[in-house]
């Protein structure tokens, strides 16, 4: 048994300063890249589900507008000067003008002068900005009410994740 201790403590002996430090570097170095690539993988994980609520955000207004003016059928289109944005006029049928504009943040489709017949709002992380989304009218002529021609909107819409505004610009053009 005595000579079973000896042995053991002999060979005993631990591990130097060098080693120690040398263990502890290339622990905390592979620890360090294995961070940046979890906190890598996370940060474009939210930016990409991010940007797919925008673009989903986005369908939805576009479908709104386009659902709107087919349904509505007019006989011309005009810019509304008081809104910027779109004049449905029609004149069979319920001849009540119909006007598609951004306003506070919100897609208004309806009569600006009664209630509005419908809003496309965003929830509050995810908006139109008034300042920069635009609805306009592209005639064949220089005349500002056309019966057929092409409709050109812009739709810029924010949403902040975690302190930063992501921005999705979507613009489109359709004839009618």
């Amino acid at each position: 048994m005595r000579e079973f201790v000896r042995r053991w403590r002999s060979e005993e002996r631990g591990l130097t300063l060098v080693e120690l430090i040398a263990a502890m570097t290339l622990l905390s170095i592979a620890a360090g890249i294995i961070f940046s690539v979890i906190t890598f993988g996370i940060n474009t994980y939210n930016r990409i589900e991010t940007e797919n609520a925008l673009r989903d955000d986005a369908d939805l207004l576009m479908s709104s507008i386009i659902t709107e003016l087919y349904s509505y059928g007019p006989d011309s289109i005009a810019m509304d000067l008081d809104s910027d944005g779109l004049k449905l006029k029609r004149e069979t049928g319920n001849p009540t003008d119909l006007i598609i504009y951004f306003q506070d943040k919100q897609l208004h489709i309806g009569d600006k002068t009664v209630d509005t017949r419908s809003e496309v709002g965003m929830p509050d992380q995810a908006t139109p900005s008034s300042e920069t989304s635009s609805i306009e009218l592209q005639c064949s002529t220089t005349v500002t009410e056309c019966s057929s021609g092409l409709i050109a909107i812009r739709l810029v819409l924010e949403q902040n994740h975690n302190g930063r505004n992501q921005q999705l610009t979507l613009e489109s053009k359709f004839g009618f």
